[in-house]
């Protein structure tokens, strides 16, 4: 009888099963391929995108066309504010809101012999040092006035038209909060020789907050105090809504800003400090100065210091700091100044009687050009090439060009 040997059994190969791995197998490559594309054409997109970027934002302009062209009467007297997108002239008789076209808004007529205006996001408060009246308007007109029976030395508005006054009689000065209406919500009395003379005020956004600046001069020594007031539930539970109390020996503080509602920037002869706090605001950041201050300026972002150039015999340095203290750029220039301040694209512009000078946030020169005229105000468009420039007698809406492209 024959032996059985082990016999073992192979499947077959199963050509369905090979296939469909293949093609699998294909699938994946052929979404690599699709995804390395797609890498790809992002990658070159965006390469291209950051070159345009950078040329168009490096490149310089010394010429341009104007686009749109308004007369007015003009007055050596007016001074001119952006507020909002739109044009405030105010002189002497009056303040007039304009569009950009040049159509009255509003007309707000009073009598003023050096009106000064504050503003806080839609509102905006016309008052004279040394005047009793107040006239509190937003984007549609007058919404308010208050008279006072002191004379108002500092108004500081908040967004929704409350206004903080300091008043100073007989060597008492007074503070005083009212609504838009004239109501009057909170009173105090600083005396010279017990708190020191105050040199500003500045109200928070939503009114919640009031930082006072003192000027020490007591013990033959000068020195400043900055003070700050709650008026909301957590101020009413301290002696006189007093919520921080910040004294600095060797320095005056001339001005101080709340840039919202939780920061403020304190300007100091010798350095500036940044408050930061929702209740009560506290010391954040001290920035040093060594150079004297010249001028000072900001936005909601960033804030800017001009002092000499110590590198040089002659000419200017602006150093621009963030928010937060830190140093965005520095960058000098020869220009005699008058004015110099963030446009609302956040160029720096550097203006004299008539010339006028941007720069971009990189340092770069973005415009220069002198006009044949005054010039009242620059205001920037949609872009870093579209602006509003107030010259005397006219305003020119204007595109900026390179010369070679004429």
């Amino acid at each position: 009888m024959p032996k059985r040997g082990n016999t073992q059994l192979r499947a077959l190969p199963d050509k369905s099963t090979e296939e469909l791995s293949e093609f699998y197998r294909k699938i994946r490559i052929h979404r690599i391929k699709i995804f390395v594309l797609i890498f790809v054409i992002v990658g070159i997109v965006i390469g291209l995108g950051c070159a345009v970027f950078l040329y168009f934002d490096s490149k310089t302009y010394n010429s341009f066309e104007v686009m749109e062209r308004t007369e007015y009467d003009d007055s050596e007297a007016a001074e001119y504010l952006e507020f909002q997108g739109n044009v405030l002239q105010y002189t002497q008789d009056g303040a007039v809101y304009s569009d950009l076209s040049g159509n009255v808004i509003w007309n707000q007529t009073y009598e003023m012999e050096t009106p000064r205006i504050t503003l806080c996001e839609e509102y905006l408060a016309i008052y004279e040092q040394g005047g009793t009246r107040i006239f509190i308007m937003d984007l549609k007109g007058q919404q308010g006035s208050i008279y006072t029976t002191i004379p108002i030395q500092r108004v500081s508005i908040a967004a929704q038209g409350t206004v903080a006054v300091l008043m100073e009689d007989s060597g008492t000065s007074h503070l005083r909060m009212y609504q838009k209406d004239g109501k009057q919500l909170a009173a105090g009395e600083l005396h010279i020789e017990n708190s020191g003379y105050p040199l500003d005020i500045a109200l928070s956004n939503d009114a919640q907050k009031l930082a006072v600046s003192m000027l020490d001069i007591s013990a033959g020594t000068v020195g400043s105090t900055v003070v700050f007031y709650n008026y909301g539930t957590v101020g009413q539970n301290e002696i006189d809504n007093i919520v921080g109390s910040y004294s600095y020996a060797n320095m005056v503080i001339p001005s101080i800003r709340f840039v919202s509602n939780d920061r403020l920037l304190a300007f100091g002869d010798t350095k500036v400090l940044i408050y930061e706090g929702k209740q009560k605001p506290v010391v954040a950041k001290e920035v040093e100065v060594s150079k004297e201050i010249r001028s000072v300026y900001y936005n909601d972002s960033y804030f800017g210091l001009v002092c000499d150039n110590p590198d040089a015999s002659e000419g200017y340095r602006t150093i621009i700091y963030n928010l937060g203290g830190g140093k965005v750029l520095e960058q000098n220039f020869n220009m005699d100044y008058t004015e110099i301040g963030f446009l609302q694209n956040d160029l720096i512009c550097i203006r004299s009687e008539k010339k006028v000078v941007l720069y971009t946030m990189r340092g770069t020169k973005k415009f220069e050009y002198r006009f044949d005229r005054n010039v009242y105000d620059v205001i920037s468009g949609d872009s870093q090439l579209e602006y509003l420039v107030i010259l005397s007698g006219e305003s020119d809406r204007i595109r900026l060009k390179d010369k070679k492209e004429e």
